[in-house]
């Protein structure tokens, strides 16, 4: 299988936010901060280089549509449940649940399921309270745009600028943590979905080898989630990611090279990537992806 390499991966939790709060209920204050702790001896990661590792993380809004193009049926079922929120106690719950109610919530409106998304969108804001980022996104126009879903290409770029900047601010203030959390959580639920959605033979393949594709994706999350595998509760996230590394070393990935053509677009001269990738990846390695990345997502969601 292959594919042209054009699209570049970026970090997106895409996401419309209307609600201002809910009830607290079981909820409880978190105490700690998840501010990065530098101890002698330590190994941390350069900031230039955590912006670069997490920007590699594939778009939800690419692989949502990918699914939705490919007619796969949606499904509200894979969909993490919207009470679990109340039991969200820590921020390493918080940052990696708003990463999945972020994938969900996109997963959602791709899907043109506008009117269920409510609850799900006042999850994503109170995460984002909770966890002192909700000032990157302007609520009052995302509110206003998300009334009709003929306005969802404003309120995903409005919404994605908001992680982006968010994910920027989180890591310059010595709090990458939070954002490697964040787009850990977008990840694994993007995944899970992908691995997870009822298909046809017909897309299959096609779907199946962007999963294969993520073997490079979660070897960057590894590196960055390796300076912290010895702090409480990060040990096991990089335990199990890392059995599922041994799982995804029998897909293999090739690079084609091919000449790149020039294309003249609006009057602007353009590069155009001629290079291929070659997937390969056998129906019995996908199963056992499914099952680990269930395996993970059921310890993150709880």
């Amino acid at each position: 299988m292959k594919k042209k390499t054009t699209l570049p991966l970026i970090l997106a939790l895409v996401a419309g936010l209307i609600i201002s709060g809910c009830q607290q209920n079981k909820r409880q204050e978190a105490t700690d901060l998840l501010y990065d702790s530098k101890k002698e001896g330590e190994l941390f990661l350069h900031m230039d280089m955590v912006k670069e590792m997490i920007s590699s993380v594939s778009n939800p809004v690419e692989m949502s549509s990918l699914l939705q193009k490919a007619g796969v049926i949606y499904s509200q079922d894979l969909l993490n449940p919207a009470g679990n929120i109340d039991d969200y106690n820590t921020n390493f719950q918080r940052a990696l649940n708003l990463g999945v109610y972020g994938t969900n919530l996109v997963y959602m409106n791709i899907y043109d399921r506008t009117l269920s998304t409510l609850r799900y969108l006042s999850n994503v804001r109170q995460l984002a309270a909770d966890l002192r980022i909700e000032q990157f996104f302007d609520y009052e126009t995302l509110n206003r745009l998300s009334e009709s879903s003929r306005n969802i290409d404003s309120v995903l770029f409005i919404t994605n600028t908001g992680f982006d900047n968010m994910s920027r601010y989180l890591i310059e203030q010595d709090r990458s943590n939070i954002a490697i959390l964040i787009s850990t959580g977008t990840w694994i639920e993007s995944l899970y979905i992908a691995t997870h959605v009822q298909t046809i033979p017909g897309n299959r393949d096609y779907i199946n080898m962007r999963i294969g594709e993520q073997k490079k994706v979660l070897d960057n999350l590894l590196l960055l989630l390796y300076a912290y595998r010895e702090e409480p509760d990060f040990n096991w996230l990089f335990e199990d990611l890392m059995d599922l590394k041994k799982i995804f070393e029998d897909v293999k990935i090739s690079y084609v090279y091919a000449e790149p053509t020039m294309q003249e677009l609006n009057g602007v001269l353009i590069v155009i990537d001629n290079s291929m990738s070659e997937v390969i990846i056998s129906d019995n390695t996908i199963e056992k992806i499914a099952n680990k990345v269930a395996e993970i997502r059921t310890r993150v969601i709880g």
